[in-house]
């Protein structure tokens, strides 16, 4: 969900001040504790964990951070992935030294520290994420390209482990570039997966690896443009040639669509994320699922509890050992203070028996009433830019805003 999310396949995560406290509220009173019992890998809410993109919350105090941090952890959401430690010219996430990224133009440098804090306070673990040029792969780069955001990337793993190296609750990096079969699987001759693996993929890997970090990556694919097999191949491909990160996550992609055309539909996305899972299988790797919360539409808004609940059994039935929501980039205290609201008032209706996961739906469809939120939750674009609070209406500049 990274390139295409970030620049034309997903407006949400920098969208909707209401969107994440929904989606997690929607979970407390509409899945029940069954789930758990019967998935491995769930709880009681269905998510393991949530993507931080840090366009809002790197704006956010230490205190909002925790209660965020503390909100989570007792929703069994341990997991935050923090998307990136810094976007070329745009954004920096944590106190850098290095000069390519002196020029940045928001140093929101405490995110990576404060959310650390946070995590310590409350049981929460962090990935950090590493260094994004801000270039897609629409274009693949070259195998001299993929040599400089190589060095680069390499660069910033050696800073932040130096800086957070002896903290316990720092899980592993993650890769923010996005990988899809599509742009290295002959669209240009020598973009396939072999150069992609040995002029990136491995070096940042095997470096994160050797201090004792794991590596998380999360891929996308479209299924206008794949048939299952062709997936499968092509990470088997890529893990073949010595990419082995601990956990590949991958983008579910429900939620995305270009003109019009969905990238997954729920009734057969199971199809594709078994055969992904039986790459990693193979090559002893996780298996996780990045899960998309927002519709398909240009509504920015929640997807419906039916629809996320078709993903959650998708993704445990392809063997997902754990999944992982997007996004949390603009949720703030005003949003936790809405999931205790939802904890109150969410009433929930017995599981059907033919349910393979024991998830039920709430009597009432909170995405459809919920207002937005107030308070501290205020939303930027992706340049930083101040777009107001969620009571406003969004900028349609951040509209082109996707995911990673």
């Amino acid at each position: 969900m990274f390139f295409s999310r970030l620049t034309f396949r997903k407006p949400l995560h920098a969208l909707l001040c209401g969107v994440v406290s929904l989606v997690v509220g929607l979970f407390v009173g509409a899945v029940q504790t069954a789930y758990a019992a019967e998935v491995p890998g769930a709880n009681s809410s269905g998510l393991n964990g949530v993507f931080d993109a840090g366009w809002s919350t790197a704006y956010y105090p230490q205190d909002s951070i925790t209660h965020m941090h503390q909100r989570l952890h007792a929703l069994g959401m341990d997991e935050v992935v923090l998307q990136y430690a810094a976007v070329e010219a745009t954004h920096l996430y944590y106190p850098s030294q290095l000069d390519f990224l002196q020029n940045t133009q928001y140093k929101n440098n405490e995110l990576f520290p404060k959310s650390i804090e946070a995590a310590k306070a409350t049981g929460t673990r962090v990935w950090l994420g590493l260094y994004y040029n801000g270039d897609n792969w629409y274009t693949p780069p070259t195998a001299e390209q993929l040599d400089t955001l190589s060095a680069r990337n390499l660069k910033v793993l050696e800073e932040i482990y130096s800086l957070y190296g002896s903290e316990p609750v720092v899980e592993g990096v993650y890769i923010p570039q996005e990988i899809a079969r599509y742009y290295w699987d002959g669209l240009r001759d020598d973009a396939t997966p072999e150069m992609l693996t040995k002029h990136f993929l491995k070096p940042v890997t095997e470096a994160a690896q050797a201090k004792g970090w794991k590596v998380m990556a999360a891929p996308f694919y479209n299924q206008n443009l794949e048939t299952p097999e062709k997936l499968q191949t092509f990470f088997e491909s890529l893990f073949a040639a010595g990419f082995k990160p601990d956990v590949i996550a991958v983008q579910d992609g429900v939620g995305a669509s270009d003109a019009g055309k969905h990238h997954a539909e729920t009734t057969n996305v199971g199809n594709f994320e078994r055969a992904v899972a039986a790459a990693c299988k193979q090559y002893g790797i996780d298996f996780w699922v990045d899960l998309e919360l927002f519709r398909t539409d240009d509504s920015h808004a929640l997807a419906d509890s039916a629809r996320i609940s078709a993903q959650l059994d998708s993704a445990y039935a392809a063997g997902a050992l754990k999944v992982i929501g997007y996004d949390l980039a603009v949720l703030g205290n005003a949003g936790l203070d809405s999931l205790e609201k939802w904890k109150l008032e969410s009433s929930v209706e017995p599981a059907s028996p033919d349910s393979t996961t024991g998830i039920a739906i709430p009597r009432e469809t909170h995405s459809e009433t919920v207002p937005l939120l107030k308070g501290d939750a205020r939303v930027f674009d992706m340049q930083g830019r101040y777009l107001g609070t969620g009571e406003q209406k969004i900028s349609p500049a951040v509209k082109t805003v996707k995911k990673r």
